[in-house]
């Protein structure tokens, strides 16, 4: 199964490790990121980063919001009536 995480993009949800909500304001104080040393790929979209994506291979910095993320990842195990 794939998750769309905006613009053109969607991961194998099995390589999905975590998920964390953008806070640029608090990006000097405490970047949970900097652990996982994986290339950053931005995700093509409108408006600013909101949410980062890690996976095995890479970051992905996406303007779709972590609250959006979960639903769709939600949905895709849900079953369908």
């Amino acid at each position: 199964m794939y998750l769309h995480i905006g613009g053109n993009q969607v991961i194998d949800v099995h390589r999905i490790i975590a998920m964390f909500k953008a806070h640029p304001r608090k990006a000097g104080k405490s970047n949970p990121l900097q652990q996982y040393y994986r290339p950053l790929r931005v995700v093509e979209g409108e408006g600013k980063i909101r949410c980062y994506v890690v996976t095995e291979e890479c970051i992905y910095a996406t303007p779709v919001s972590l609250d959006t993320l979960v639903k769709r990842y939600g949905d895709l195990f849900s079953p369908v009536h």
